[in-house]
């Protein structure tokens, strides 16, 4: 309050003094006024001329110039989409020459109408002597490999056959009008540029003469405004001025500035109150700035915590929420690196899952940490905060708890050595408390998921897992007309065995008889538990050919396997079928395989049948 009335104060006094001149005497306003119209009247005259200088550069660049590039653009573009027509119908054409195959000329009739297209934008853009002859020419060559080539090519009267001397050097005939085709397209390209380019220096020159005169008109007003304001200056008290800067400068957030003026009391008096409100002010903002900037680092610190905790209760899994951790941690605590450590199954040691760098920054080399050994292992043996310095910073273990559990540990590493705050540390336990759950959240979903798909007893994926496979695969190579097989096999006389040695026994050969099959598998091949003592391989890109020869190389391996150990005998027969008319669905591709392996039983078992499709009538 005392402020403000002091600048009241000081206003009232400087309203006085505006009407003085040097010396106590009343100014002439009029003269006064005068310099200020005059000053008025050269930044108008300035300002008109200025902007008819725009106003003319306007016109002209969009009555005359604009038009023209536009114009030349459409030209060139028009060229460009011709000449990329042309390639398609060559490309098209040169490869149903080269193979008399149908196909290629669906494409060649599209780039055909393109090029119509293209013919019709290129004939409504003209030009001066040089360009619209340019044009003609390559409109000439352009007829001239259509009507002597390409009409051929494409009505199917191309000479001899394909791979013959007749069909080549009508290939080398395609080369040459081409070619010359493309020097006439390079040299209307050619044309049309060179006139672009022209047109567009035009326009540069012309912005850079209305730059220049506006330069120029902005130096003479600028010239003016400096010679009326000293006249002002001369004729306005300099102590007001530098009281008006102070108040100026409060009203803009300044309270460093200290007024120096000297003058009557009353002036004195001003610069005074003027001069102890912005100590006091200054003041005041600091404290103000000081817990502004408290409020707005607590406020960021608790975005990134709820952010954090929104992104990981989103996912389930666990490779995406341990980088989304370490990332979240890091950022908030201000740490330059944070990893995540996590128990192992068995629960005796703990392994590096990610660094805050995220999944590209996942560690390869370093070993499992024991309970107990290191920061790390003391915070996940103890279940509490481990605070070490190293190399002139500072590493924090947090234990990962989930009700009395350890599931794993936050590993940060800052950079000051300075202990952290209490605030900090409550924050860095409370995202340890939240981080513990989702991990643990993540890693049982995935250890559900995985035992929802997979076969407990040999391992491999269960039936569900290859229904959606295999629906995956058949659509995939029915769409890119890629091969595929599928092998379905059946353990030989396998109730005797369990009968014989006992079921334990016969979990034992199954077991045994899926570890022979995935490891003699293709990375790219899957093997799956069908049902029984039935499995079956999906044999990716693969015809009924080579399926074949992977499922007899499969029972040959099998039959060796137990032949060595002596105990027991086991063969497997095989059925194989491949995708193909009537196996297109997976349900038809399941049943053609099914349908060889009982044929190999029937057979006399240990062997591969493979499925034979019927035949397709001559009418279909």
């Amino acid at each position: 309050m005392a402020g403000r009335r002091v600048v009241r104060r000081g206003l009232v006094v400087l309203r006085r003094l505006r009407r003085l001149g040097p010396g106590g005497r009343r100014a002439r306003e009029t003269s006064l006024a005068v310099v200020v119209d005059r000053s008025f009247r050269v930044v108008i005259v300035g300002s008109v001329a200025l902007v008819l200088v725009v106003a003319t550069l306007l016109a002209w660049l969009s009555l005359v110039s604009q038009p023209q590039v536009a114009h030349l653009e459409r030209a060139l573009s028009a060229i460009q989409a011709e000449h990329t027509a042309m390639l398609d119908q060559e490309t098209s054409l040169r490869g149903f020459v080269s193979t008399d195959d149908l196909s290629f000329m669906l494409s060649y009739a599209r780039a055909r109408g393109d090029m119509e297209r293209a013919d019709q934008l290129l004939q409504t853009t003209g030009g001066d002597g040089a360009m619209t002859q340019a044009i003609v020419d390559l409109r000439l060559a352009q007829q001239r490999w259509v009507s002597e080539w390409a009409q051929v090519a494409a009505g199917g009267l191309a000479p001899g056959g394909v791979g013959s001397d007749e069909r080549t050097s009508f290939l080398l005939r395609d080369k040459v009008l081409f070619d010359q085709y493309g020097e006439a397209r390079a040299t209307a390209v050619d044309v049309t540029t060179e006139r672009l380019t022209a047109s567009r220096e035009a326009q540069r020159r012309a912005l850079v003469l209305v730059a220049a005169a506006a330069v120029l008109t902005a130096l003479a007003i600028f010239g003016a405004a400096v010679r009326r304001r000293r006249r002002l200056r001369r004729d306005v008290l300099v102590p007001v001025n530098a009281v008006l800067a102070g108040l100026e400068a409060v009203a803009q957030g300044s309270y460093e500035r200290q007024v120096q003026a000297d003058g009557a009391r009353e002036l004195v008096n001003v610069v005074d109150g003027l001069n102890r409100m912005t100590t006091r002010l200054a003041d005041a903002r600091e404290r103000a700035a000081a817990r502004e900037q408290h409020i707005v680092e607590q406020a960021e610190r608790l975005r990134s915590i709820l952010a954090m905790v929104r992104e990981i209760g989103g996912s389930l899994n666990v490779d995406y929420v341990v980088d989304a951790v370490a990332a979240g941690v890091g950022r908030i605590v201000g740490a330059g690196r944070v990893a995540i450590w996590l128990t192992s199954p068995e629960g005796g040691e703990l392994v590096e899952s990610c660094g805050s760098r995220g999944r590209d920054d996942r560690p390869s080399g370093r070993p499992p940490v024991e309970l107990g050994s290191g920061a790390v292992g003391r915070a996940a043996k103890y279940s509490r905060l481990v605070r070490e310095e190293v190399d002139g910073g500072q590493r924090l273990a947090v234990p990962l708890v989930v009700g009395s559990r350890v599931v794993g540990v936050l590993d940060l590493h800052l950079d000051s050595a300075e202990p952290l705050t209490d605030a900090m540390v409550e924050v860095l336990e409370t995202l340890a408390v939240h981080s513990a759950t989702a991990v643990e959240a993540a890693r049982l979903h995935e250890d559900a998921a995985h035992a929802s798909e997979h076969d407990a007893l040999t391992q491999l994926p269960n039936r569900r897992r290859l229904d959606a496979d295999l629906a995956l695969e058949c659509e995939r190579s029915s769409r890119y007309a890629r091969p595929l097989a599928f092998v379905m096999l059946d353990l030989d006389h396998f109730k005797q065995i369990n009968d014989a040695l006992g079921h334990t026994r016969g979990d034992e050969v199954l077991q045994t008889v899926a570890d022979v099959i995935s490891g003699a598998l293709r990375a790219s091949d899957t093997a799956y538990r069908y049902g029984g003592e039935e499995l079956a391989i999906i044999v990716r890109e693969s015809d009924l050919h080579g399926a074949l020869l992977l499922a007899d190389r499969l029972r040959e391996r099998v039959a060796s396997v137990f032949a060595a150990a002596g105990e027991v005998a086991v063969t497997a027969s095989f059925g194989v079928a491949a995708l193909g008319p009537g196996t297109g669905l997976p349900s038809a591709l399941v049943a053609a395989a099914d349908a060889a392996l009982y044929r190999a039983k029937r057979e006399g078992r240990n062997r591969v049948c493979a499925h034979e499709p019927e035949p397709v009538p001559a009418s279909a």
